[in-house]
């Protein structure tokens, strides 16, 4: 069936891949017409990979990297890959490390896989996954200040303010280049460290959707994500008059801050544009509310028939009579005694 809408999923913290029964209901999603699409900042090859191992139907476009690449999974091949370039990130890096940075905290991708160091910490953190090459950290920052490397994302960790340095320099010195700053249990949990994620100027998640609804001519779409780097996505929905799910994310009970952050953020920014009743507020995981969100869908478009069927039914005409008067002149004769 040739698709008419996109359910455009974040993946950590919104969606569950391990779920085998998201086949199931992907399945009817495609039946109705309706894509699935992940928006990550992980690696194409990481999605493809965890939906192999978990049985789960691969989504119909990736887009990974925080929207510096997108993958069409029919057609094998990327529709989108924007590299972050190379006086960019040498700029970015030189100042890392000269504020105390440590290389073996420094990780890129190409768009398919993930160069990390090849430290015993660190690939303890990445045992689970297939798509991670390993570097000597004086190889892994070589090949960043390389111009000849196609690289899609820098991804630096460290403490709060060293990240928040880094951001400062980035914005004093005019770099274009878009960040993306959250925790992260990289390389290890106990150094409660932040990651921050560096694309291309053109590249987030919204410029991605943006980028696809135009590439496919599929203007009816949901956005549904968790975290600040789904921002730029579910303003771009609401601008366009989309609807959109923020995923809350909980800890012993309680809602963690950063969603109540993104939350917060989220709603303010649909009461200034007046679309409100856009937004919708669901728990982690996502996956028990897709049901419900495709019943909506189909709810509302067999409402939409019904009214349109009605309309028709009403409007035609038998022997210059609309068929919506045939019972009441009908009943009229009757009364008449002509019926």
């Amino acid at each position: 069936m040739q698709a008419n809408s996109m359910f455009i999923f974040d993946l950590d913290g919104t969606l569950d891949l391990t779920d085998r029964q998201l086949s199931v209901e992907i399945h009817r999603m495609a039946k109705m017409g309706v894509s699935f699409v992940t928006a990550t900042g992980r690696t194409n090859s990481y999605v493809k990979e965890t939906c192999k191992k978990y049985d789960i139907i691969p989504p119909r476009f990736i887009i990974a990297d925080n929207g510096g690449t997108i993958y069409d999974n029919l057609n094998q091949e990327y529709v989108k890959r924007t590299t972050l370039q190379a006086d960019t990130r040498t700029r970015i890096l030189e100042e890392y490390i000269r504020l105390g940075g440590i290389k073996t905290d420094i990780r890129y991708t190409d768009g398919d896989y993930v160069y990390a160091s090849e430290t015993a910490e660190v690939r303890k953190y990445y045992e689970k996954e297939k798509s991670i090459q390993h570097k000597g950290a004086d190889e892994l920052v070589e090949a960043i200040f390389n111009s000849e490397s196609d690289i899609t994302k820098v991804t630096l960790a460290g403490n709060k303010k060293l990240m928040k340095d880094i951001i400062k320099f980035i914005n004093e010195n005019d770099i274009k280049c878009w960040t993306d700053i959250g925790t992260t249990a990289f390389p290890q949990k106990s150094r409660k460290n932040y990651r921050l994620d560096i694309t291309d100027g053109q590249s987030s998640k919204g410029e991605a959707v943006e980028f696809l609804t135009q590439y496919t001519g599929i203007k009816d779409f949901t956005c549904i994500g968790n975290g600040p780097n789904d921002f730029s996505m579910f303003r771009y929905a609401l601008d366009s008059g989309m609807p959109i799910i923020v995923v809350k994310n909980s800890e012993e009970g309680k809602i963690t801050k950063e969603s109540e952050l993104i939350i917060e953020k989220v709603e303010e920014y649909a009461r200034s544009i007046g679309r409100e009743d856009k937004v919708t507020v669901a728990a982690f995981p996502i996956n028990r509310y897709i049901r419900k969100m495709e019943e909506s869908k189909t709810a509302k478009q067999r409402r939409k028939s019904f009214v349109e069927g009605l309309r028709a039914n009403a409007t035609s005409k038998v022997d210059g009579v609309p068929k919506g008067m045939q019972t009441r002149l009908r009943r009229k004769q009757y009364k008449d005694g002509r019926g």
